[in-house]
């Protein structure tokens, strides 16, 4: 259109294979999906050395406009299309390109539990803040089988959600405070999401116990005469007259199946980024999706790395290892050892998880596993 802006979204033209994907098979007409495998391709085209994909980019020159990206506002649901793609039509070429996305976002993104900006041409930090959008990440990673890394994430989403009473849009992870602006909180899905997907892969009651305090929140801080109204500062909890279409389509409905999910049994779907149904049917599939795909992508070992697990994806009681073989490496149920006795490190990977409170373990500057405070 005249005077349109050229600039868009890497989210918005990479999150349309689902929909056109569905409307080619039920139509017979391939030109949807067409089109839309076409700008995931051109998008994949234009990853940076390191795999990273920019949040914003022009649609005329198909150069990046921003290259200071994450896992939330601009990018988020193209890597969620990407493995739903892979699931709902079986096309290794949506599986080559999650692959190769996640473990760069799993390298140059994560920092223990949360996931900061970076530069995608050098890796660099750019803005360390959690965004409520970021809180899709642990159903995707659910949905991969990372569970490990999704629930350690997850965790501290709750974490914040449980200090202000909801998930602000922007938290500063280095300064430990809401962003001066973005205080708002508009009724946003993600965080209910991720807790269905977890849910639904553990069935720990604790996600339900979750679910519950979200509803309570839901039900105390937003319900109006008209409906639920977004808040405008979480820290005073003053309302905005307005109800996005996303609440209904997203937030009510993952909660809604996190505790009914009979819609769901012996039945297999994918959601759409707007929390729509589609059926995964085998008449759709190039072929079947393989099966043989590791179940934690979070950490990239070779032959020589030692195999680390907790007592509890073990399957043992660390108080039956205790009495039988005194010097077991498990301390709780949690518990992973770090890599090396001296607890020495040059990464976060070296570092396991602490036995008493369960939180991920980082390597500091100085080359050392702890629990360390700051963000470097």
């Amino acid at each position: 259109m005249e005077n349109e802006t050229t600039e868009t979204s890497t989210s918005g033209c990479g999150s349309l294979i689902l929909e056109m994907g569905a409307l080619s098979r039920l139509t017979g007409d391939p030109r949807y999906e067409a089109a839309a495998l076409r700008a995931l391709r051109k998008l994949w085209s234009m990853r940076s050395s390191l795999n990273l994909v920019g949040s914003t980019l022009d649609v005329l020159s198909g150069n990046w406009i921003e290259y200071s990206s994450g896992i939330g506002a601009g990018v988020d649901s193209f890597y969620e299309y990407l493995i739903k793609a892979y699931v709902l039509f079986g096309s290794d070429e949506y599986w080559d390109m999650f692959h190769s996305a996640y473990l760069a976002v799993q390298k140059y993104f994560r920092h223990g539990p949360w996931y900061h900006e970076a530069d995608i041409r050098t890796g660099e930090a750019t803005h360390w803040q959690l965004t409520s959008l970021q809180a899709f990440w642990p159903g995707v990673q659910t949905l991969l089988g990372d569970v490990a890394a999704a629930n350690l994430s997850h965790r501290e989403f709750y974490n914040v959600w449980q200090r202000f009473g909801v998930l602000p849009e922007r938290y500063l992870l280095d300064y430990g405070i809401l962003h001066p602006t973005e205080k708002y909180y508009p009724l946003r899905p993600e965080f209910a999401e991720s807790t269905f997907y977890l849910y639904q892969a553990t069935k720990d009651p604790w996600y339900l116990e979750v679910g519950e305090a979200i509803i309570g929140s839901l039900n105390y801080y937003t319900k109006v005469e008209g409906g639920f109204a977004s808040i405008r500062d979480v820290s005073t909890m003053n309302l905005e007259d307005h109800q996005h279409s996303f609440f209904l389509s997203e937030t009510c409905k993952y909660l809604f199946l996190l505790y009914d999910d009979s819609f769901l049994r012996n039945k297999n779907y994918i959601f759409t980024t707007e929390g729509h149904p589609l059926p995964v049917m085998s008449t759709w599939h190039e072929k079947i999706p393989r099966l043989d795909v590791p179940t934690n992508w979070t950490v990239v070992k070779d032959g020589n790395q030692p195999i680390r697990a907790s007592a509890l994806s073990s399957k043992v009681c660390p108080e039956t290892i205790f009495r039988q073989n005194v010097g077991s490496p498990w301390e709780s149920a949690c518990h992973i050892p770090d890599v090396f006795p001296s607890h020495r490190c040059r990464a976060d990977d070296d570092c396991g998880i602490e036995s008493v409170t369960c939180k991920r373990r980082t390597c500091s500057m100085a080359g050392y596993c702890g629990l360390w405070l700051a963000v470097y």
